[in-house]
């Protein structure tokens, strides 16, 4: 049972910190956050599930139909939730962020249907026992592609010329304008790209648990506190943080319950605010004297 509860637990941990490291580019790269990013998860899962069970497609086109899906939403969110509000620096992206994700739940809900469907899924045929522990390949292949994408997304950040350039404009925007760098199309891309990071995920989890419109509400407030734990501003933080809360909670619903693991994982976010606000591995504000 250790076994299978350290596997669920690094599966689900790696895609609580894939989906919350969207969060973090967003917020690295324009100060604001995407708070639909939760059901970005589901857009991915539902527009996978379109393309490879409803109309029979190969999962190769699914995968790309879904990605070009996820970045179209992202840029759609970008330009009608926070755009208007990004050059004025008003918070106001919180809310119509969230009213984006409200609406793609309720548009899944009318073409979709309120039903959990089933993803088939050749890793979820046969489990692979250890011991007296069962687990499906696919609970293997979840944390191994994202973590991959994790370590990806920060070589770009990091080790690129226009990964450079997305960061910059966090820092100073009208200094990063200045410079030639385009302000407006930088927080697309950003958005873009966590969205499709999120998708993924929903690709990903879609086998293990389901599909349904209503999937990716409790994912993204769990990344959102995987950021938090993690430091928004970390992304190493982040990934850790979210392969912790991932073990955390299986082995809480494995060893005392279910009920018990959302009061574990959401007490945890409020004593990291109380003692550390800006996150384990984040970085606290400096101080203007």
């Amino acid at each position: 049972m250790l076994v299978q509860l350290l596997v669920t637990g690094l599966a689900l941990g790696s895609m609580y910190g894939l989906v919350a490291l969207g969060y973090h580019i967003t917020w690295a790269t324009s100060r604001t956050m995407n708070f639909s990013q939760g059901h970005a998860v589901m857009v991915g899962a539902v527009v996978a599930w379109a393309v490879v069970v409803a109309l029979g497609g190969p999962l190769a086109v699914g995968l790309l139909v879904t990605l070009l899906a996820l970045a179209a939403f992202g840029i759609v969110v970008e330009r009608v939730a926070v755009r208007p509000f990004f050059r004025t620096a008003s918070p106001a992206w919180l809310l119509s962020t969230i009213a984006c994700g409200i609406i793609a739940e309720n548009v899944a809900q009318l073409l979709f249907g309120k039903d959990a469907r089933a993803f088939p899924s050749a890793l979820t045929q046969r489990p692979i026992l250890v011991g007296g522990a069962g687990f499906y390949p696919q609970e293997l292949l979840v944390p191994v592609v994202g973590l991959t994408l994790m370590v990806l997304v920060q070589v770009f950040y990091h080790r690129t010329p226009y990964g450079r350039q997305l960061k910059a404009v966090a820092w100073n925007a009208e200094a990063a304008g200045l410079m030639g760098i385009h302000i407006e199309r930088a927080v697309m891309t950003a958005y873009a790209l966590s969205a499709v990071l999120a998708g993924v995920a929903g690709v990903l989890l879609a086998p293990l648990l389901n599909v349904a419109p209503t999937m990716g509400t409790i994912i993204g407030l769990k990344a959102f506190a995987v950021a938090i734990i993690g430091g928004l501003g970390s992304a190493p933080g982040i990934v850790v943080a979210g392969l912790g809360y991932g073990v955390l909670e299986a082995f809480v619903a494995g060893y005392v319950s279910t009920g018990a693991r959302e009061i574990v994982g959401f007490a945890l976010v409020i004593a990291v605010l109380v003692a550390r606000p800006w996150g384990l591995l984040g970085q606290p504000p400096a101080r203007r004297v």
